[in-house]
């Protein structure tokens, strides 16, 4: 009799081995190279991005102060520079590691450039300067806490199973699926 399903199992086995070795070994390789520096970095620019091309304007005429083309053409002039603050702030909510202290920091950002942006861009009157720094700093509060616990940096305590390592599937909203 030969028992050749044994072996061929036990190759598999191998093979997949040595593929989870070569993967673990890549991601290791990858994560030194601080991708998650430069994607907090990334998410913040493009953030500030949207948030005088959509988000500002969007606000305006929701609440009826002005037209939604009307505040994106008084907001153009602003994009770099926001996208620069807010790379800035994702950059610092990276390296805290908190999704509170996200929330604080991008908030923050978010409240400077939407009044800042809004009262030099759109006008000063108060109803302008209320939506468009409320706006700006709910969004970049809720930006914060997902920068901040989404991209943080693995923890280094490895003898504890629990402990999370900064990946989208440790936050809290998916630890329901955990079960």
């Amino acid at each position: 009799m030969h028992e050749t399903a044994a072996t061929v199992g036990s190759k598999q086995n191998m093979i997949q081995t040595s593929i989870r070795r070569f993967n673990a070994a890549v991601t290791g390789h990858i994560m030194r190279i601080r991708f998650r520096s430069i994607g907090a970095t990334l998410l913040g620019g493009f953030a500030g991005l949207s948030l005088t091309a959509n988000v500002i304007p969007s606000a305006m005429q929701f609440s009826g102060a002005t037209d939604s083309f009307s505040a994106r053409w008084d907001l153009g002039g602003f994009a770099v520079y926001s996208m620069m603050a807010w790379a800035v702030g994702g950059w610092a909510v990276q390296k805290t590691g908190d999704k509170k202290m996200g929330a604080i920091i991008l908030g923050l950002v978010g409240m400077t450039t939407g009044l800042f942006f809004t009262g030099i861009g759109i006008g000063t009157q108060s109803n302008l300067l209320l939506t468009g720094g409320g706006a700006a700093l709910l969004y970049g509060a809720i930006g914060g806490m997902i920068i901040g616990d989404a991209l943080r940096n693995p923890s280094t305590d490895f003898d504890k199973s629990t402990a999370s390592i900064g990946r989208i599937g440790d936050l809290a909203l998916f630890r329901y699926y955990d079960k």
